[in-house]
């Protein structure tokens, strides 16, 4: 976690201080770039570009690579990834947490609910202690006015689990929203990739 965190220096802040070097990081987002073709997106001069491709490699912001091909790419660092998305590892952490809370509740509203019979022991134990006193042997024989002892205890196995319910509904939205905010995410930037 941290390798997670973000530190800018004065010299972070003064590259990001230019516009134009601000707008170069959001085109090295879309895909890694050539100087010529930042040049010629930018309509500013190969020198130009090349100082602030410069100040950015500088600041760790962006990192030139040579694989071994004749025209040498410029692509975003893990740091310059972060500044423009400081907000991603959030939402895959939520994503995450979502996710376990809801397996975990199902797995739980499933083996008490669905699969009772583990729990049978349990739901019938008012009646064991009943029926363990003489005076309470009479009582679970003697019809109750809503019935038997042991038809209360199968009422405490069958009734609604709301916190689970209310923790399935409160985690499937937290779910969908981080869903639907990495669907959007990859739709914007996949937007940007077909513009360049």
């Amino acid at each position: 976690m941290a390798d997670d965190k973000i530190t800018l220096d004065r010299d972070t802040f003064k590259t990001l201080a230019s516009g134009t070097r601000v707008d170069i990081l959001k085109s090295l987002d879309s895909r890694r770039k050539t100087l010529s073709e930042l040049s010629n997106q930018f309509s500013m001069s190969v020198s130009t570009i090349k100082e602030h491709l410069d100040n950015l490699v500088k600041a760790g912001l962006i990192e030139q690579e040579d694989d071994g091909h004749k025209w040498k790419y410029y692509d975003l660092t893990k740091k310059g990834k972060r500044i423009l998305h400081p907000e991603d590892a959030r939402i895959w952490i939520m994503l995450a947490v979502s996710a376990f809370a809801l397996l975990g509740i199902g797995y739980d509203m499933i083996s008490r609910y669905m699969f009772s019979p583990f729990y049978s022991a349990a739901a019938n134990a008012p009646d064991a202690l009943i029926r363990s006193t003489e005076a309470g042997k009479e009582i679970a024989q003697a019809p109750m006015a809503g019935g038997t002892a042991e038809t209360f205890g199968q009422a405490a196995v069958q009734t609604i689990p709301w916190l689970h319910i209310a923790g399935i509904v409160v985690f499937g939205i937290l779910l969908g929203l981080c869903v639907g905010y990495v669907i959007m995410a990859r739709k914007r930037t996949s937007g940007m990739f077909e513009q360049a």
